[in-house]
């Protein structure tokens, strides 16, 4: 028996009696992976394989995530599109609607234009045909604009009791609009 254990103890204790075979063989023998090699294991071509399936199945499974996300974002940026259309038909309708009714607004204040300056020239003779003391304290309330179209709205007789009827600095401020 003692022949068992010398056999055990000249087989780990090779590589280090003689070095050169050892280099010898594990260059041979590099693409495998030998047991007492001492070669370094991270740099040689071994792998196990199971570790090599995972990693392919692993690949797989992210290939079909990301395959299974990639038709989820495209139904997502389809539906997208569909809601861009449908709300640009929306605005556009409102655009029509809003021209529409700016188009009526306008006629509407045409209109109510034509009938201010009629009634505006019977206002203003209605007005210059008080005396020049009921008219002064009125006339003196009004703003600067509507003095103004009331001088250039006048007939020369109206527009001389108008700045008869102001104080001289309000008639002087009108003249200086009016010119």
């Amino acid at each position: 028996m003692p022949l068992l254990p010398m056999v055990v103890a000249i087989y780990f204790l090779f590589p280090y009696i003689n070095e050169e075979k050892h280099q010898e063989v594990a260059e041979k023998y590099s693409d495998d992976f030998v047991i007492g090699d001492s070669t370094n294991v991270m740099t040689s071509t071994f792998r196990p394989k199971a570790q090599g399936e995972d990693t392919v199945e692993d690949l797989g499974e992210d290939y079909a995530t990301m395959k299974e996300k990639m038709n989820q974002f495209q139904k997502n940026i389809e539906g997208l599109k569909t809601e861009i259309d449908s709300l640009t038909t929306v605005n556009d309708s409102l655009n029509q609607q809003l021209a529409q009714r700016d188009s009526t607004a306008n006629e509407d204040v045409i209109a109510d234009v034509e009938i201010t300056e009629k009634e505006f020239s019977k206002n203003i003779k209605s007005l210059l045909d008080l005396d020049i003391e009921s008219l002064s304290p009125i006339l003196n309330k009004m703003s600067d604009e509507q003095l103004v179209k009331i001088f250039k709205a006048g007939s020369g007789l109206q527009r001389k009791k108008l700045l008869q009827s102001l104080e001289s600095d309000r008639a002087a401020k009108l003249m200086s609009e009016v010119l």
